[in-house]
């Protein structure tokens, strides 16, 4: 069991879970999550039934394995809620009425969802984490199911958090300011991406936090997000005094995200165009976040973010740099990067218990890149920010 949640917590989540799929006409809902570090494919295991495994996605093997690296959860509008694991040792962790351990994950789960069916005919049964079962699995579940993809299902029923996830969610937040503090005072002429990469990555794993990913830019390359020929989300590359600097950072405590960026110009003062740069990015989230608040369309947050920015002093000078998100000032967090999407165009009301993260990037050739980010929880009175430095 998740250390943060009493069983009583996972029961309720399980019925409201029920009580979804029941009023979207399905039989059942099955979570397929990712492991091995993959922390926007844990969500569902985790929320249903505090279940995650780090073993990484391994490639099937006939009549070996098969979905290893994966957990399942099986919540039935009627019925147990059943786990299915690759691991005995995952047993006494899963919030479940039963736990099958298996080597196939995938016909061990179609004969659970065997169970669920009542009828001549296949009933309907939504997926969770659907993007990470493939048409092969699909095909084994859709022979005693009617599989349909129900993630935007699974993203409702997460998005207002409960008073312990909010506690985690601000555990996040402290050690990511915590951590960006490290890396920031280590981004100093001379010293590399990676050393600065590294500087964040040691307090978070010291603190027991994981890392998600780190991404490193500056000088010239400051205009993008990252290097673009690795895998990797920094370089070699010896910092410039006078280089301006980006990070972006993701981790997590117990599975909750922190994911939020900074900007500075390293070893000295910042030119007036790049401390208007930086303020731009700056200005235009704390915008948004003075104007999240319950009761409050996202569209009106995404409008305050707009007109901050266009009355910048950088964009007085140089005009309103492209949006580099879709036209979108950021997204829901919790244990991923989830909707609501805060755009002009967003719908939803904001609610108490929301978390979100409000960002802006620009990037300007001959000038460089800047970056802002924070992570907020919405209040009753309005947003408190949790990655605040300090």
């Amino acid at each position: 069991m998740h250390a943060a949640f009493e069983l009583e917590e996972y029961r309720e989540r399980q019925e409201r879970a029920r009580e979804a799929a029941a009023e979207r006409g399905l039989r059942a809902l099955v979570s397929f999550s990712r492991g091995g570090g993959a922390h926007d494919r844990t969500a569902g295991g985790l929320w249903l039934a505090g279940l995650a495994t780090p073993q990484p996605f391994v490639p099937d093997l006939p009549d070996r394995w098969r979905a290893a690296g994966h957990v399942v959860v099986v919540v039935p509008v009627d019925g147990p809620v059943t786990a299915v694991v690759e691991s005995e040792e995952l047993r006494s962790s899963a919030m479940a009425d039963e736990v099958i351990v298996a080597d196939d994950l995938v016909t061990a789960t179609r004969n659970v969802l065997r169970a669920t069916q009542t009828g001549r005919k296949p009933a309907p049964v939504g997926v969770l984490g659907a993007d990470v079962v493939p048409h092969s699995w699909w095909a084994v579940l859709a022979e005693v199911a009617r599989l349909e993809a129900a993630d935007a299902l699974g993203y409702a029923l997460r998005l207002v958090k409960s008073p312990a996830e909010q506690r985690l969610l601000r555990e996040a937040g402290r050690l990511g300011a915590q951590a960006m503090a490290s890396a920031l005072a280590a981004a100093v002429p001379e010293s590399t991406e990676a050393q600065v990469a590294a500087a964040l990555a040691e307090h978070v794993i010291r603190a027991g936090g994981s890392v998600y990913d780190i991404v490193v830019s500056s000088g010239s390359a400051s205009v993008t997000l990252g290097p673009a020929d690795r895998p990797a989300g920094w370089t070699a590359r010896r910092l410039e005094a006078g280089d301006l600097l980006r990070i972006d950072a993701y981790g997590a405590v117990s599975g909750y995200l922190f994911d939020f960026a900074r900007t500075v110009v390293v070893g000295g003062p910042a030119t007036e165009e790049q401390a208007a740069l930086i303020d731009a990015m700056r200005s235009s989230v704390e915008a948004g976040i003075e104007a999240l608040r319950p009761d409050v369309p996202l569209s009106e947050v995404a409008a305050a973010c707009e007109a901050a920015l266009a009355a910048s002093h950088h964009a007085r000078r140089r005009g309103v740099p492209g949006n580099l998100m879709g036209d979108y000032w950021g997204h829901g967090l919790g244990l991923g990067f989830e909707p609501p999407w805060i755009g002009l165009d967003s719908t939803e009301i904001v609610e108490a218990g929301w978390c979100l993260a409000l960002e802006r990037r620009a990037a300007l050739p001959g000038l460089g890149g800047a970056q802002y980010e924070d992570d907020v929880l919405i209040g009753p009175d309005g947003a408190e920010v949790l990655t605040a430095p300090g």
